[in-house]
């Protein structure tokens, strides 16, 4: 079937077959009557409005009557002949899509009614006129599959026969969208595409398919993948790290976060460096090592003892002189990194500033617990002061930030030998064991649990009640109780289902859905399965370990877009075998790449493997 496109911008890919282009304006020249179908397609942009005269509405009127098809999308129909020729009256111009989802309104071609797409672009408001309804759009907050129709839901994508012929319309960007990148689930998509050819008789094609898993098998092969990610995708400003390391790619907008982080760089830095250890190549050393310098001279650490703060890291390149919100998890990771690097590397500096946040670290950690509060801020320690802070100041009792903690101070204490350190980890970990029930989790139980493990390996070594031994064991049989077929821990016990829409959420919201989570849950317990093996000897964390490196080679990412190229997204669906998860986390969505928590943690992990190295050595 020929096909004629009129539309206000060409096009990236070939939308439909035998398709001849042309630009919006031949409407009013170009004879309609030569082609099977005609699409229709306005402008993407949110500021203009693609307006048709009545002359060419009632080409198109003719032509859908005499038994032409006719596709359409972003084109107004405020007026009433343009309305009825479409079966749809416009409300309210264009509005950008935020967390938005298409609902597919009855069953089609396998997919049950209710399943749920995402798209990225436009979406206009109106009512529906003698239509068949195939998608609606609206508020959704549900993962896969909404039952019933939203009360705030308006029509997506509807078909009107009219005469002997047809007009589809999409009320949302589709083939005007710029990229399709970010329409997803891909195998949702290409079935509710199929099926809408053959139910309108349009040549619609699918568009190509950007991002697929490597399906690699060898955890050198994903190391020297995730190398080249760092070095191509814009993450490294300077190639060698001498100016730091961007954050991210963000989930939404697919662009580079500019943010420059310490705990990222700790991150990376720790893989460069097993890297560089492993491969031979200078360039790993190299970039380990300007990182951390970045750091140092950039202002990062609070290093004047006469501050409150000494010792503790920004989050984030804070424009003032002084940290102000210190999370624990973030300095704990720098104190971490940098003490595991002067053990390996001997460097001086390393040293003096690891032990300076170790000791601000242990002087704001709870005596009797062990256990700390999440951030402290400056103003907090310049109040009441460090002893007052550990004493005073509840603590998280979320393992996400109490065990990293815990996992610096063994550092310290394998640099320094001072028993308090491995004191207080020991204190915190039982602590942390003995209220299992009490605990807070962010995300997930299985984000949280995982990340408790880190420590507790060592920590067995060094404790005779064997009750870090039997919580460790204890804790990776509710993450294997999670473990999907396709070998990742599926997210499960989500801590509050309702926070959608806010930063820090998870990319799921019931058990079951087979979404996996490369931001805190297989990326970290990857490396912490197998620092339970060296210490334990105990083969089901070696299993473990070994489907979890194979699962995350099998998923890395191939893509023409070196933004993609070998990385790994946040989100992964075990079920339809592609990267997709609940978009409700507005900071750290489904699809973001982050440098330091994902791809280096994750790449540090199948190192630790591949050198039969523990950081705890």
């Amino acid at each position: 079937m020929k096909t004629a496109v009129f539309s206000a911008e060409p096009l990236h890919y070939e939308a439909a077959g035998e398709m001849k282009a042309f630009p919006l304006e031949k409407l009013d020249s170009e004879p309609l009557e030569p082609y099977g179908a005609v699409l229709l397609i306005g402008t993407p942009k949110l500021e203009e409005e693609t307006v048709l005269s009545h002359e060419n509405v009632t080409r198109l009127w003719n032509y859908v009557e005499s038994g032409g098809k006719l596709y359409a999308e972003a084109v107004s129909a405020f007026d009433f002949p343009t309305s009825r020729l479409f079966g749809w009256k416009q409300d309210f111009p264009k509005t950008r899509r935020t967390l938005e989802k298409l609902r597919l309104t009855e069953p089609r071609n396998g997919l049950p009614a209710g399943s749920l797409l995402e798209w990225e672009g436009s979406m206009a408001a109106g009512f529906p006129i003698y239509t068949e309804s195939w998608l609606e759009f609206g508020p959704y907050r549900q993962t896969h599959i909404a039952e019933g129709r939203g009360e705030q839901s308006n029509p997506g994508l509807f078909i009107r026969q009219l005469g002997q012929g047809l007009c589809v319309y999409a009320a949302f960007s589709l083939l005007s969208a710029r990229s399709q990148r970010a329409f997803r689930p891909y195998g949702r998509w290409e079935a509710v595409i199929e099926a809408l050819s053959e139910r309108t008789g349009i040549p619609f094609r699918m568009w190509k398919r950007e991002i697929t898993e490597s399906g690699g098998k060898d955890p050198a092969d994903a190391v020297a993948a995730s190398v080249s990610w760092f070095a191509n995708s814009g993450m490294l400003p300077a190639r060698d790290g001498s100016a730091g390391l961007y954050e991210n790619i963000h989930s939404v907008t697919a662009a580079l976060s500019r943010d420059r982080r310490p705990d990222c760089h700790a991150h990376a830095a720790l893989f460069f460096h097993l890297y560089g250890k492993y491969s031979g190549d200078e360039y790993g050393e190299t970039v380990s090592r300007n990182l951390m310098e970045y750091l140092f001279r950039s202002g990062y650490q609070e290093t004047s003892p006469d501050s409150p703060s000494c010792g503790f890291f920004k989050w984030y390149d804070y424009p003032a002189a002084q940290p102000d919100q210190m999370f624990t998890d973030d300095n704990a990771w720098v104190c971490f990194v940098l003490l595991y690097l002067y053990r390996k590397t001997g460097v001086e500096e390393y040293k003096r500033r690891g032990l300076l946040t170790a000791q601000a670290l242990l002087a704001t950690q709870n005596p009797v617990t062990g256990l700390r509060p999440n951030v402290l801020t400056g103003s907090q320690l310049a109040a009441i002061g460090r002893e007052r802070a550990s004493r005073e100041l509840p603590p998280s009792m979320n393992p996400h930030f109490e065990s990293i903690a815990h996992a610096a101070f063994i550092q310290a204490y394998l640099v320094t030998g001072e028993r308090g350190y491995l004191d207080t980890a020991l204190r915190g970990a039982n602590y942390l064991l003995a209220h299992e029930q009490e605990l807070r989790f962010m995300y997930s139980r299985t984000s949280g649990l995982n990340r408790l493990i880190l420590p507790l390996g060592f920590l067995t070594k060094h404790d005779s009640t064997g009750g870090i031994a039997a919580g460790l064991e204890r804790i990776t049989d509710y993450l294997l109780s999670h473990q999907h077929a396709a070998g990742g821990i599926q997210e499960a016990d989500n801590p509050d289902p309702n926070r959608f829409g806010k930063e820090d959420a998870g990319v799921f919201l019931l058990n079951g859905e087979g979404i996996a989570d490369q931001l805190y849950t297989n990326n970290f317990l990857l490396m912490n399965s197998w620092e339970a093996w060296k210490a334990t000897g105990d083969g089901k964390y070696a299993g473990l370990y070994r489907t979890l490196s194979a699962f995350m080679c099998n998923i890395q990412i191939r893509s023409s877009d070196s933004r993609f190229n070998g990385g790994w997204m946040r989100a992964y669906d075990m079920d339809r075998a592609e990267y997709f998860g609940n978009n409700g986390d507005t900071g750290w969505g489904p699809y973001c790449i982050e440098s330091g928590w994902t791809n280096a943690i994750a790449s540090a992990g199948l190192l630790l493997g591949l050198l039969n190295e523990s950081l705890f050595e």
